[in-house]
């Protein structure tokens, strides 16, 4: 299986890569850049363009989305070479991007792959329902919308909704997952995984290139740095990778260093009026795309861009003579404006439910202040992981060498702007914490993802500064012989250091060794002894337990139940297409995005409203009944449901259904009741209390 996951990996970097390479090239990029910046512009024109097929009512399908997004711009490219544009990009050396992918690569395969277990391992968590059914219903609908988003999205389907929940919700990433599964008939999880692997750990280290590459640009030196701290961090993208699930907002932070790259090229000093409205352009469909992974994204941008902003105006003024009068109220108008668009976001009814979510408060000021310095920003919310003491080191440093040089101060005030938001959200149970924090849900774990991904050009900076030094040290030590120091391998060797006391694992040191109680001898009894709790942590030592407890299948499906599901007689009982009543209580509401059974409950939440329709709640309530109340059959055949499906239940079993109390086997009890000796049901798969009834009609 993991031939196909690396197959399905190629299938997603080529639509992420393609489209996106031919409209750069279209508009004049030329060198590494149209690379750098294809995958975020192809996720928004597949939103785009699917979106537009979707409010004319024509199916998006492969062929039909790929042969719009690739042969118009290679139309475009082949008229454009003739005219000779150009768009100038700063320089960056295209053997340096290989370094950042071999990079992801073998970090993610260490620190992400080869702890899932299998390829299609699902993260089983409340977040993750809508995902799987979002990307099975546009797989099979070719309906690739963001508006009256639904699990429900086919003509057939939206006939039998029983709930008629849909309205608005962003989804780009959906819609690249969903065209993926449509080009290989893979299975909804095992695409999520890939869409991780390829975004976190290839995407996001060359949208971090890019973003180096217009802030340091020439500095060969200052990018080769930030492929060693590009996937450095723990908050982003690998804590991320184990906590929601949030996909999609890991798909939009992933991509974000592109479009602020793009927003501060645009503002360069040396580009034609043509230059920037090409540059704007793709500008307006990256931010578009953003927007459509999840709306934090461009207030991440606005966080992080505004100090950058003001230096730009700063700068300005200064050309033009003005004095700081002059300067200090255009800088204030400016950012009274950005607090202007800021509150009027806060107050729109669109963002209401989000900016309203309140995360407790998890931290006092000081220590949270401790936890930024040590790169463990949300110490205390969740899974604690130990302090990035060195990375932290070369962020400190960065900061201070930042502050020296008047173009680079604005990076300190972003970071510090990222981190204050942070704190407060940390610490605060008040408005201004919903004001400052609300678009990320006061979510710690985004808004450590946010402040480690502006802490990266710190950190760069602070490499860059390490590797000078180091070189230093290594010229003034060969002094008297005639030797001088190969500045390859001196500046590989620290890099390789670098690596290994980075992402060391957790180790026993021989002396300090764990004293384990009997409690906890009996806990690990059937764990080999090697793989027990370990005397020395360190941070992805920490984080590799994480995500190993976060992909194993315990609740509510677990594995004898997935066995179940994928049995040769339990597949070929059902024709496709058919409907299956099911009890969400158990489970089974996981089966539609994971196996692509088409049930007729697909959430386990908005049961018993008025939005319920009259046959679900007849079904759900009295479907044992079938055989005696024609009411009940009248009910089933308005749905042309033809087969049940029960897996187990019990309070104990159903995970995070329970999570926020939602749990309530009583409402499905017309399901849950049924037996083999159910009148009107015919038991065709058994495995010992997991069954497949085919409904006697």
């Amino acid at each position: 299986m993991w031939g196909e996951f690396a197959l399905i990996s190629l299938v997603m970097s080529s639509i992420l890569l393609v489209p996106g390479y031919l409209v750069m090239r279209t508009l004049g990029a030329r060198g590494i850049w149209p690379l750098l910046l294809a995958p975020i512009l192809s996720l928004s024109l597949i939103a785009i363009v699917g979106q537009a097929l979707a409010l004319v009512h024509v199916p998006s399908t492969p062929v039909l989305l790929l042969g719009i997004l690739i042969m118009l711009p290679a139309l475009a490219l082949l008229v454009t070479r003739r005219k000779g544009l150009h768009l100038a990009f700063p320089h960056i050396e295209p053997w340096i991007a290989p370094i950042y992918l071999i990079l992801g690569i073998a970090l993610g395969y260490n620190l992400f792959l080869s702890r899932l277990g299998t390829p299609d391992a699902l993260f089983q968590a409340y977040d993750v329902t809508q995902h799987l059914n979002l990307i099975q219903a546009m797989s099979g609908s070719g309906t690739f919308t963001s508006l009256n988003v639904g699990p429900y999205l086919s003509l057939a389907d939206q006939a039998i909704d029983p709930l008629g929940n849909s309205g608005f919700y962003p989804a780009a990433w959906h819609a690249a997952c969903a065209l993926v599964v449509q080009m290989t008939g893979c299975s909804v999880p095992l695409v999520i995984n890939v869409s991780m692997f390829v975004l976190s750990c290839l995407a996001f280290p060359l949208s971090v290139l890019a973003l180096l590459g217009v802030l340091f640009p020439q500095s060969r030196a200052a990018h080769l740095c930030g492929a060693l701290v590009s996937l450095a961090f723990v908050a982003f993208p690998w804590n991320l990778l184990a906590f929601g699930p949030v996909y999609a907002n890991i798909a939009g932070f992933a991509l974000m260093p592109c479009a602020m790259a793009l927003f501060i090229h645009l503002l360069a000093d040396d580009l034609s009026p043509f230059m920037r409205a090409r540059i704007f352009g793709a500008l307006v469909i990256t931010a578009i795309g953003l927007a459509l992974c999840h709306p934090n994204t461009i207030f991440t941008c606005v966080a992080f861009l505004a100090p950058y902003c003001v230096s730009r105006i700063c700068a300005a003024c200064a050309r033009r003579g003005w004095g700081v009068l002059q300067k200090a109220s255009l800088c204030i108008l400016f950012l009274a404006f950005c607090a202007g668009f800021w509150i009027f976001c806060y107050r729109l009814p669109a963002f209401r439910e989000t900016v309203a979510h309140v995360w407790p408060p998890f931290a006092w000021a000081f220590q949270e202040i401790i936890n930024i310095l040590t790169l463990c920003y949300n110490m205390g919310f969740n899974y604690e992981t130990a302090a990035q003491l060195l990375l932290g080191a070369l962020v400190v440093v960065g900061a201070i060498r930042a502050l020296h040089v008047p173009g680079r101060r604005w990076l300190v005030a972003s970071y510090a702007a990222i981190c204050y938001i942070l704190l407060i959200s940390a610490t605060h149970r008040d408005e201004l914490k919903q004001l400052l924090a609300g678009f990320w849900y006061t979510d710690p774990m985004r808004l450590a993802a946010i402040a480690a991904i502006a802490a990266i050009p710190l950190a760069t900076l602070g490499a860059l500064w390490a590797y000078g030094t180091i070189m230093r040290l290594a010229a003034a030590n060969s002094k008297g012989t005639r030797t001088k120091p190969h500045g390859a391998i001196v500046a590989g060797a620290a890099a390789a250091l670098f690596l290994g006391i980075n992402f060391m694992p957790e180790f026993n040191l021989p002396g300090l060794h764990h004293e384990y109680s009997a409690k906890e001898q009996a806990e690990y009894k059937n764990v080999e002894t090697r793989d027990w709790p370990k005397s020395v942590h360190t941070t992805f030592g920490d984080f590799r337990e994480a995500i190993e407890a976060t992909y194993s299948y315990t609740q509510p499906l677990d594995e004898s139940e997935r066995l179940f599901l994928n049995k040769l007689d339990m597949k070929s009982a059902v024709p496709e297409g058919a409907l299956v009543i099911n009890n969400p209580m158990d489970g089974s509401f996981l089966t539609y995005g994971t196996d692509g059974l088409r049930v007729y409950y697909r959430n386990f939440v908005g049961y018993g409203g008025e939005n319920e329709t009259k046959e679900s709640r007849i079904i759900r309530e009295r479907l044992c009944d079938y055989a005696s109340d024609s009411e009940v059959q009248a009910a089933v055949e308005a749905v042309d449901a033809e087969y049940v499906l029960v897996l187990r239940g019990g309070e104990r079993q159903c995970g995070f259904i329970n999570l926020r109390g939602d749990y309530n086997e009583a409402l499905f009890s017309g399901i849950s009741s049924i037996t083999p000796e159910t009148p009107g049901f015919t038991c065709v798969c058994e495995t010992g209390i997991l069954r497949l009834y085919r409904i006697d009609r």
